[in-house]
């Protein structure tokens, strides 16, 4: 397949030699990579073009592994600091992948003799001469990095970290200068999440300030054929269209399969009257309260997940007013609640007259009777229900090879996900008395 690129005046053949008071990169791009000898690669040609066109202020690239993404990344950086006085802030998903932006700058600095006068591999931040200062970030840690102007923010392999408040909340503020931009650049890891999203919006006239580019391994001469058959003998296919494919569709270590082309509806056609409503509760704080209702139609033994809620740091009368709204609207037979949530339960029954059931909570188990039920396109969600969607695409088995049994990642997904396997596991495994 050729690179794909959401707007048509971004080529990825050659770098646009546009004229240097509208362009975003002040000093001439194809002199600077002759000079480190780089041959650019049509995925970076287009992600520069980009970046570089004053038409756009965000750049969304979802490439496959060896498109040099996290390089010409850090060379757009780089060049941005060469202009006198320039805020760049470079994003990583956690502190030690931050490391190696923070070496790349290192060793391009040294490349063209710079001067620095301060180097701080602690708080990785650099500080040059000509007065720019190049920052090394954290999503976990973002707070950081506020309190200051970007002219440019660098979001690298964001597809890994659960960037969207980050950026939304705490750093597009910063980005309050007339020219100033953000580039948002990762494999993809799964549709229906916040890298997902963005990179759709370069396709949407609504966000005519969004590009956006997909490159996969096809679109790199330089890989030879024996490389990628050597990476599907070693690779799941899931992980290989991920990794070489760029592709949205899939998740490694995704636990459930859901069929997005079958089993999404339109609420406004169903009836409900005959079904029986009810409802998953996982309660949280600083992370979130999630809450899903699920209308079971015993004829066609089908499950129609109809609404949701999801707010986090909130208080319990919130919460309780929110469930309220929809208890009176849906008209919900039985809400089933983390049974470690005792005392929420308790205010809910006492202050909110909002009885709850304690939930079946065998973790593999209920995994594996939502998964009987979502892949046998047994589960339906409502088009507007998209914390739900994104739970079910988003939801992953934790890689990590040290754990003595298998557990789900612990993400922004597992909240409204836990909600929803409180609902289906124990509604069909418990009594409905207390």
């Amino acid at each position: 397949m050729a690179i794909e690129i959401s707007r048509q005046d971004i080529v990825s053949d050659r770098i646009h030699d546009l004229q240097s008071e509208t362009r975003f990169l002040k000093l001439p791009v194809d002199p600077y990579l002759e000079m480190l000898g780089v041959e650019p690669l049509a995925s970076q040609k287009a992600i520069i073009n980009a970046i570089n066109n004053p038409k756009y202020r965000f750049v969304c690239a979802a490439v496959s592994r060896r498109q040099g993404k996290t390089y010409i990344a850090n060379i757009i950086g780089q060049l941005v600091s060469l202009v006198p006085n320039s805020n760049i802030l470079i994003m990583s998903p956690n502190y030690a992948l931050s490391q190696i932006s923070f070496d790349l700058q290192r060793t391009l600095i040294k490349h063209f003799d710079l001067e620095v006068t301060k180097d701080n591999a602690k708080d990785k931040v650099i500080e040059m001469s000509n007065g720019s200062t190049i920052r090394m970030g954290s999503v976990n840690q973002v707070d950081s990095c506020v309190g200051r102007s970007y002219d440019l923010i660098i979001f690298d392999e964001a597809a890994l970290a659960d960037g969207k408040d980050a950026f939304n909340v705490a750093l597009r503020p910063t980005l309050d200068k007339p020219n100033s931009k953000a580039i948002f650049i990762s494999t993809p890891r799964g549709k229906n999440n916040w890298f997902s999203e963005f990179f759709w919006r370069g396709f949407s006239d609504e966000f005519s300030e969004w590009a956006s580019i997909r490159a996969t391994y096809k679109d790199n001469p330089r890989m030879s054929e024996s490389d990628i058959q050597e990476a599907r003998k070693s690779m799941s296919e899931a992980e290989f269209k991920q990794e070489y494919e760029a592709d949205f569709n899939t998740y490694e270590g995704q636990i459930w399969q859901f069929d997005h082309e079958e089993c999404i509806f339109n609420g406004s056609e169903l009836d409900t009257k005959e079904m029986d409503v009810f409802a998953g509760l996982d309660v949280g704080y600083r992370d979130p309260t999630a809450f899903c209702v699920i209308g079971y139609d015993w004829d066609t033994e089908k499950y129609y997940l109809l609404d949701e809620y999801l707010d986090a740091e909130q208080t319990t009368e919130k919460h309780a007013k929110e469930i309220q709204k929809l208890i009176q609207k849906w008209d919900i037979d039985y809400i089933y609640i983390d049974s470690a949530a005792q005392q929420t339960r308790f205010d809910f029954a006492q202050n909110y007259d909002i009885s709850t059931i304690n939930a079946k909570k065998s973790l593999l188990d209920g995994i594996a009777h939502v998964a009987a039920i979502v892949d046998n396109n047994n589960l339906f969600i409502e088009q507007v229900c998209k914390e739900s969607l994104s739970a079910l695409d988003q939801y992953q088995w934790d890689a990590n090879p040290n754990l003595a049994r298998e557990k789900p990642k612990h993400n922004y997904a597992s909240h409204m996900a836990d909600a929803l396997r409180y609902a289906l596991y124990s509604f069909q495994t418990s009594s409905t008395s207390f």
